[in-house]
């Protein structure tokens, strides 16, 4: 009975196959995947199904066959999880996206998409510089029982596949092209770590109607509104956009501004959690947003910024925390 429901699922991406036997070899890879108890790539496959010797060459050619349109193959898993799956994460009746990157080293001497990466996180127990993939990848928050998962939608190799020498895209930019290659038919909120507070995925996400939820630095800066000026009293020259210029996490200095709620954190219980919160101009992208330092017993104090001002900061901190 399993397998009769995974097998009515695996055939609505048949579409995104050109040929009959390129969507069988696809139900193999995924059966392969499904199965397998070890990460040994295509070798894992072979030994999870059972397949004679000759096969391995097959999935290989399977892998790089142009019979397989990946973006198609893309979007109909996005729309298929979403037509079947009862438990998305929904907030403010949005769905919730989450986004990040990683650098897996890679020992091969002729794998393809290997090249020397420099590790810009934060964590001193990292080497300064590796070769492998780097790649980037979103997931969709999805709820059973207690639980909350995070369930793949798409991953790319972004560095080190090079088509052409004047593609000057960056990570950022290729992150809102993954967005875009989802095809997504409503809005969501997209979270990310401190790396994609920038201008460049605000604006793609706000130009499709979708907000960005994030970690900002330590050393952030932001701007009060300025205060309309009557006029008659105006002066010559272009009207100030920017008004005081404050540090986040100075948002927490002031006593008077300070609340208290119950840790709306995921898994947590009986913490009690100090935040404040304002709406300040953001110089990246030149709008307001909502930024809320928030105070935690045993985690420590963290910055967190949303494009959506409808948010309560407890909203905020519940989705970041997911």
């Amino acid at each position: 009975m399993l397998w009769n429901n995974w097998w009515k699922l695996v055939c609505e991406l048949r579409s995104a196959c050109a040929r009959t036997r390129t969507f069988l070899w696809m139900a193999v890879c995924l059966a392969g995947m499904t199965t397998r108890k070890d990460l040994m790539g295509v070798t894992s496959i072979v030994r999870a199904l059972g397949l004679v010797p000759a096969c391995y060459d097959r999935l290989l050619d399977f892998f790089h066959s142009s019979a397989l349109n990946l973006n198609k193959l893309t979007r109909l898993w996005c729309d298929l999880l979403f037509r079947v799956h009862p438990g998305i994460v929904r907030v403010n009746g949005k769905p919730v996206l989450i986004g990040d990157g990683i650098k897996v080293a890679k020992a091969g001497r002729k794998m393809p998409g290997v090249k020397k990466l420099h590790q810009q996180s934060e964590s001193n127990t990292k080497p300064e510089y590796i070769f492998g993939h780097s790649c980037q990848a979103i997931a969709i928050l999805t709820q059973a029982l207690s639980t909350v998962f995070a369930i793949p939608l798409v991953c790319r190799i972004h560095e080190g596949v090079v088509f052409s020498n004047r593609d000057k895209r960056t990570l950022l930019d290729k992150m809102i092209l993954l967005i875009d290659a989802l095809g997504m038919k409503e809005p969501f909120y997209f979270v990310a770590d401190a790396y994609y507070a920038s201008g460049k995925i605000v604006r793609g996400l706000l130009a499709q109607g979708n907000h960005l939820v994030t970690r900002v630095k330590r050393n952030s800066v932001a701007y009060y509104p300025v205060t309309p000026v009557p006029k008659a009293k105006r002066r010559r020259g272009r009207p100030k956009k920017y008004g005081k210029k404050i540090k986040v996490a100075s948002l927490l200095n002031d006593p008077d501004q300070i609340q208290e709620a119950a840790s709306p954190v995921y898994g947590e219980a009986g913490v009690t959690i100090r935040f404040s919160t304002a709406d300040l101009l953001w110089r990246p992208v030149g709008i307001l947003v909502r930024f809320v330092a928030v105070d935690h017993p045993r985690r420590g104090t963290i910055l967190l910024m949303s494009t959506d001002l409808n948010l309560t900061p407890v909203d905020i901190i519940r989705i970041y925390g997911l």
